[in-house]
């Protein structure tokens, strides 16, 4: 695992800025895996922080979309690579239903989901 100070995809709302503030949240560190992918090449899979032996994700909303379901594999093969897990914090009950029919449908067993209110 690698960290970086380059900012994610989801920077720029003045709502997620309030998760730098979070347990385990580094805002001038990113920690990153590297995903070895099929074709050979690698490609980087970012998390928001490290909380004991878990990667951090932290999500306002929970989004059932060909991307975000492109994400969530991409954190699922990364984290298996690597032999890690993670931790999705969400905001709310219904977001945390949310997101486990999710990782349910995509059969993945080393995100666990955490209800944290921002």
């Amino acid at each position: 695992m690698t960290t970086s100070n380059e900012p994610s995809d989801d920077d720029g709302s003045s709502t997620w800025r309030g998760y730098d503030r979070a347990t385990g949240a580094r805002p001038d560190e990113v920690p990153t895996l590297t995903l070895a992918t099929a074709d050979g090449r690698s490609r980087r899979v970012r998390f928001d922080g490290i909380d004991g032996d878990y990667l951090i994700d932290r999500k306002l909303r929970v989004v059932d979309l060909p991307r975000s379901r492109m994400q969530l594999m991409r954190q699922a093969e990364a984290l298996a690579q690597a032999r890690c897990h993670a931790t999705w914090e969400v905001p709310s009950e219904a977001e945390r239903a949310l997101a486990a029919a999710m990782l349910a449908r995509a059969e993945v067993r080393r995100i666990r989901i955490r209800v944290v209110r921002p």
